[in-house]
């Protein structure tokens, strides 16, 4: 019985330590597209002069369809109106970072959001 036990206990262990890797990579790939998407954004913000909401709707569908909760995703821009060209355009995208890992072997803890900022200059022209 004991070795049945500390068998089925060193199982787990060995999937945690293999699956870790994987979980990694995943985090990893989220963060990315974060990143991705605030460049996407920051690129279509600069021909429309500001961020519309109909980009943010498009990339928050993008970011719900990875996973994200629609409500968590936090756009923001440094502008509010429309900037004439050569005005300089700052997107942020913060995003919740979902828990994966089981056990944390750091002493530190792991962020909490992903995060995404982009800068360009307005190409809008009036």
């Amino acid at each position: 019985m004991k070795a049945t036990v500390l068998r089925a206990l060193f199982l787990w262990l060995v999937l945690f330590i293999l699956l870790q890797p994987l979980f990694s990579y995943i985090d990893y790939l989220l963060d990315l597209q974060v990143k991705a998407n605030t460049s996407y954004i920051t690129q279509k913000a600069a021909v429309e002069g500001m961020v519309t909401s109909g980009l943010i709707n498009e990339v928050t569908n993008n970011l719900t369809a990875l996973g994200f909760s629609t409500g968590d995703i936090e756009i923001t821009s440094s502008t509010e109106s429309v900037q004439s060209r050569g005005r300089r355009i700052d997107v942020y995208i913060k995003a919740p970072r979902i828990h994966m890992f089981p056990y944390n072997f750091s002493a530190q803890d792991q962020p909490l959001f992903y995060y995404g900022h982009g800068s360009i200059m307005s190409e809008f022209i009036e």
